[in-house]
């Protein structure tokens, strides 16, 4: 089983996405919550620290676990978590090959966009697209 973290970022009824970069393995150029994958020996907690640091250059301190799932897709069984916190810093693309673009949107926005399957997944949980 493989391990994932995501990070829900608010702030002022705006929610913050990564667009995948058109050269990424898995959805490319779909909108997703910024995170990725816990390398070995890593916590999940240092793991969605040291992800945001490395896409998009801001510091992440969690407030809790919105989600904690296991799911499996054509190639891997995933373990995965999305962490509720904040940031510190203005986040910026930092890694151009994984990440082309962060932008705040609001939530009413959010159906609109072209995003991964996953992300999409979680928003319909919290009530937030159809």
């Amino acid at each position: 089983m493989k391990y994932a973290v995501a990070a829900v970022i608010q702030k002022d009824n705006k929610v913050l996405l990564v667009r995948r970069s058109l050269q990424s393995r898995a959805q490319p150029g779909k909108w997703e919550n910024p995170g990725g994958e816990v390398d070995e020996g890593e916590t999940p907690e240092l793991a969605i620290a040291r992800e945001i640091k490395e896409e998009i250059g801001v510091e992440f301190s969690i407030e809790k676990i919105l989600i904690e799932d296991d799911f499996k897709n054509t190639d891997n069984d995933w373990h995965v978590i999305l962490y509720g916190g904040k940031i510190v810093g203005e986040p910026q693309v930092m890694t151009e090959e994984e990440i082309s673009e962060v932008n705040w949107f609001d939530i009413t926005e959010l159906d609109s966009l072209d995003l991964a399957s996953y992300t999409r997944e979680d928003f319909k949980r919290f009530g937030w697209i159809k």
